[in-house]
């Protein structure tokens, strides 16, 4: 509980990082993607009609984050597509935050 406690704390402050051509090299992802995904998450999470604070990347480990994007996805109007996208961008974006 403190951790999300935390997680809406810290997102409140700052927006989750923009992905950078080396996040994409080390992934082996397309840059696009990962920008898309951040937007996406953006706009799912803290956008119009979205529930919370957008959340950060480095509030999850990697191996965390599919459970978590799942739980959201099955609350929200996302399609398969978006859910790959958001969930790229936070597992790719975490490993490079720790």
């Amino acid at each position: 509980m403190y951790r999300m406690l935390f997680a809406v704390v810290a997102a409140c402050s700052h927006p989750p990082p923009h992905a950078t051509a080396v996040d994409a090299q080390r992934a082996n992802v397309a840059l696009d993607e990962l920008t898309r995904g951040r937007t996406l998450l953006i706009e799912k999470c803290s956008g119009d009609g979205g529930c919370h604070r957008t959340p950060l990347p480095q509030d999850a480990r990697a191996t965390e984050w599919p459970e978590h994007v799942a739980d959201m996805a099955e609350r929200s109007k996302i399609t398969a597509h978006q859910k790959e996208l958001i969930e790229q961008y936070l597992v790719v974006m975490s490993v490079g935050a720790r």
